[in-house]
């Protein structure tokens, strides 16, 4: 199987975020405390306005900053990082071609190629838009799902799952 395709920014944006979501204690732990810290800062918001306090505003001013930043970074980061990778990185822009048999998965991308074995590979992850495949557990290649029709999906996912392990 053949796979011809270029990765785009919103690419390599939507693989650092499943990459962050991949189980689901890490996504779940995010979303419970990122809603839980929004959750209090909007309650101790009301409880200002309803009694204002100057010196109370003072003292929370912190705790609001802190837990925008914190939000801030907790989704702004992997679209951040991911950005910044893909303009720096030259081999991620142009046209790539991923050829998949039963020795393994040959990639070609302009300026350089690469030959993976089936054994080489630790994980495959399905993402909403993307597939991911994990030759360690932080290294990833992105298969964005856009450049295959739904016969060729149904093939990949078919090709993953008999060479690679769950």
């Amino acid at each position: 199987m053949q796979i011809d395709y270029e990765l785009t920014q919103d690419d390599f944006t939507q693989s650092f975020v499943a990459h962050r979501n991949r189980n689901a204690f890490s996504k779940w732990l995010i979303r419970l405390l990122m809603s839980f810290a929004i959750f209090v800062a909007a309650i101790l918001a009301l409880w200002l306005i309803l009694r204002p306090d100057a010196q109370e505003t003072k003292n929370l001013i912190p705790f609001f900053g802190l837990v925008l930043m914190w939000v801030a970074l907790l989704w702004g980061l992997p679209r951040w990082s991911a950005r910044r990778q893909f303009l720096k990185q030259p081999g991620a822009q142009g046209q790539r071609a991923v050829l998949m048999d039963e020795l393994g998965v040959h990639w070609r991308w302009n300026g350089g190629s690469s030959d993976i074995a089936w054994k080489n590979y630790v994980r495959a992850l399905e993402a909403r838009k993307q597939f991911l495949l994990y030759t360690s557990p932080a290294c990833f290649n992105i298969i964005p799902k856009r450049a295959l029709t739904p016969e060729r999906l149904l093939e990949l996912r078919a090709i993953l799952k008999q060479n690679i392990p769950v």
